[in-house]
């Protein structure tokens, strides 16, 4: 008997650290991080309605006047529990100008003339949402835990989503709508600095960098998308981000409206964490 439990007393000390790793894991807590951001964007991107492609801006002479700067709210939830996650994602804005072409230009927008010299009302609107599935797999430095303060940690991991996009636009008289579900995968970068040593003022400070790519369950249309950002943790409730957004999509049809909008802009949150 003595000799058995000798035996399983050394199995138990010559456990490899994986092993540890996945009781840390286990202990880990659900952690909540809500993101309730201002997101500055200014539409781009061109489309074209049976004529020709015309430009969301406001600059070319070919365009649909839409590029005025919006002040959009956007709102991201991360729940995760080492070394998962999963993140919820959503907005809505609207744009609004007046389509004018450049001299010698004519073209035709849902069979409707567009001709040189006639104002047009147009606008846009757009309702976003999007859901993903986050994996951490690789530590390179510190414990991979986000509810542990390390002087550094180093996290990367994949991630799979499905997005959903509602699209209203009008030009002159003539109105469309279409809503498009894509898939994606992408990857994320995480680095967190304890920040107490060097100042009494904030605790740590973060900068995740990730980006994803997929398309258009039907339709056909190529989706990606780019964030980045550095948060400064001032308690460990609550903190505030700045950082960068993108979303693009390409050639979004339904018949002859064909779409390529892209929504690039400043991020500026404040974050609750609990």
């Amino acid at each position: 008997m003595i000799e058995t439990l000798l035996c399983m007393a050394a199995m138990a000390a010559a456990e490899p650290a994986n092993g540890t790793d996945i009781v840390k894991a286990a202990e880990a807590p659900l952690r909540f991080d809500l993101d309730a951001a201002v997101w500055l964007v200014r539409l781009k991107g061109q489309g074209s309605n049976g004529g020709d492609t015309l430009q969301f801006g406001e600059d070319a002479s070919d365009s649909l006047g839409l590029g005025n700067l919006e002040g959009l709210f956007r709102g991201e939830l991360t729940v995760s529990k080492n070394p998962w996650a999963v993140r919820i994602m959503g907005t809505h804005g609207s744009w609004d100008g007046t389509t004018t072409l450049g001299p010698g230009m004519s073209t035709t927008w849902g069979g409707q003339p567009l001709t040189t010299g006639v104002d047009y009302a147009a606008s846009f609107d757009m309702s976003w949402f999007a859901m993903e599935g986050h994996w951490y797999p690789i530590t390179w430095l510190g414990d991979g835990r986000r509810d542990t303060l390390d002087p550094v940690d180093l996290n990367f991991g994949p991630h799979i989503g499905v997005s959903w996009i509602d699209i209203q636009q009008s030009v002159g008289s003539v109105s469309n709508a279409g809503v498009w579900w894509t898939g994606y995968v992408g990857a994320e970068l995480m680095l967190d600095v304890d920040l107490k040593p060097f100042t009494s003022l904030l605790r740590s400070m973060s900068i995740g960098v990730g980006g994803s790519v997929g398309g258009a369950v039907s339709d056909g249309g190529l989706f990606y998308k780019v964030r980045g950002g550095l948060t400064l943790h001032i308690t460990q409730q609550m903190s505030a981000t700045a950082g960068y957004r993108l979303m693009e999509f390409k050639n979004l049809k339904d018949g002859d409206w064909d779409i390529s909008p892209s929504f690039p802009g400043f991020f500026i949150a404040l974050n609750v964490t609990f």
